[in-house]
């Protein structure tokens, strides 16, 4: 009987040995599992940081310095936004964009950097919780990425220096984008750039009319009294000729010397001509140059962009004479589309209408590059999405950067934010130039 009473006990001391090492496991297994739901939330919150600082670094533009820098920071924080589903902005200290300059690496020199920093909370199970004496775990990721710049060209094509140019049309410079001044909030337009207009009849009457105050992105939600107060606005300037000379003769000679640099430029890329209907997908690394022309006097384009993170600008010359050029955005344009038409007219019509009618319909998507038809009439430009905050307000969400340039315009755009972004015309010159700087991930370190 002494053997069977021993392996009783032993069983006995084997059933208190599992009841004490059963919480043990079972703790165990809930770390392993936490651990690994952990680590794929930090691989989630690496990606976001990963696109923000890329997207970040690609669009530091627009007078973003060091110190600051809120047109990379939008960007930024739209991707950290795609990823996560929801932004950090809920505490202040969940996330944040820095910008810095150091040296890099190798033979590459002081280079500027892009910095994205995500935290956030994310909620333990109980056991994990009751072991580690807290409710949440705090995950962290950090990505670094070179700022984009563009390379020089030892001469390239003719800058595009205003962030609206109006030259000699009847009409110049109209529309919806004044109606702040009727309210007690700024709630419309904003502009970030210069507005030049070169026909001194056009000049005056929008100056003097008063409801030509454009205020800037600060402006937004203030009211017009502080606004004002603190100069958060711009009116529109007049076109200045070098040495005195007649500013529309001045305004007529850039203009054939643009079309001319055009011209030489695409001397050597084939035409296309459809019955009037375009349809041009931009990416990446796919064609950069179109010559566009219709076997009607109308053409549409509709443009989408699938690219990434290119600054290489696309050019669209669309080498015709029509009475009317319909553009159409399918989707936000991210990489530089550079849109040329001319027509073959007398650019000085104060006495008639320009010959082309140029309709630009945005679609509540943003754009990014230049409308360049310095003898159209721009007529609508139709950019003018709205979108409400909690509290109603309507929030200028559209973003425009680039330039746009016509010999006269009608806006559509209450609710656009327009911001100058420098882009050149499609050209060549001498010199050794310098290499553009592609955004790209950078080890931590560097910072």
């Amino acid at each position: 009987m002494k053997p069977f009473t021993h392996n009783r006990k032993q069983k006995g001391a084997f059933l208190v040995l599992f009841a004490v090492l059963l919480p043990v496991f079972l703790l165990l297994v809930a770390l392993v599992s936490e651990i690994g739901r952990i680590w794929a939330y930090h691989t989630k919150l690496q990606n976001a940081a990963d696109a923000a600082a890329l997207a970040g670094a690609a669009n530091f533009v627009n007078g973003d310095t060091i110190n600051s820098h809120p047109n990379a920071d939008l960007f930024a924080d739209r991707y950290v936004t795609a990823n996560l589903g929801h932004n950090l902005a809920s505490s202040p200290n969940l996330q944040q964009f820095q910008a810095k300059t150091k040296a890099v690496t190798g033979s590459e020199g002081e280079k500027s950097c892009y910095r994205v920093h995500l935290e956030e909370e994310i909620p333990l199970i109980q056991a994990t919780a009751a072991w580690l004496h807290r409710p949440t775990f705090l995950v962290k990721a950090t990505a670094v990425a070179l700022i984009g710049k563009e390379g020089t060209s030892g001469g390239g094509g003719i800058k595009l220096g205003n962030l609206v140019n109006v030259g000699l049309g009847r009409r110049g410079f109209d529309g919806s984008f004044y109606n702040n001044n009727n309210s007690d909030k700024i709630g419309g337009a904003t502009f970030e750039g210069d507005v030049v207009v070169w026909d001194w009849r056009n000049y005056y009457k929008e100056n003097n009319q008063g409801r030509y105050m454009l205020y800037t992105r600060e402006a937004y939600g203030k009211s017009r009294e502080t606004a004002i107060s603190q100069g958060m606005y711009k009116y529109p300037s007049a076109g200045v000729a070098p040495n005195g000379s007649n500013p529309e003769k001045y305004y007529n000679e850039q203009v054939s010397a643009s079309e001319q640099a055009v011209k030489d430029a695409f001397k050597d890329i084939p035409k296309t001509e459809n019955d009037q209907n375009y349809t041009i997908t931009i990416s990446d690394n796919g064609q950069s140059m179109y010559r566009l022309a219709s076997s009607v006097q109308n053409m549409n384009i509709n443009l989408s962009d699938n690219s990434l993170n290119s600054n290489d600008p696309v050019y669209l010359y669309v080498d015709d004479d029509l009475s009317l050029l319909h553009i159409s955005l399918q989707s936000n344009i991210r990489r530089p589309v550079i849109i040329c038409y001319f027509g073959h007219q007398e650019i000085n019509n104060w006495n008639k209408n320009p010959i082309t009618n140029v309709q630009f319909d945005a679609n509540t998507y943003d754009f990014r590059g230049s409308l360049y038809v310095p003898g159209s009439s721009l007529s609508p430009f139709n950019f003018d999405k709205q979108e409400k905050d909690q509290h109603g307000n309507v929030l200028p969400k559209q973003q425009f950067h680039g330039s746009i340039y016509a010999n006269e315009i009608e806006f559509n755009a209450t609710h656009g934010d327009f911001t100058f972004e420098e882009f050149s015309l499609p050209g060549s010159g001498g010199g050794s130039g310098t290499p553009a700087v592609k955004p790209r991930l950078v080890d931590n370190s560097l910072w």
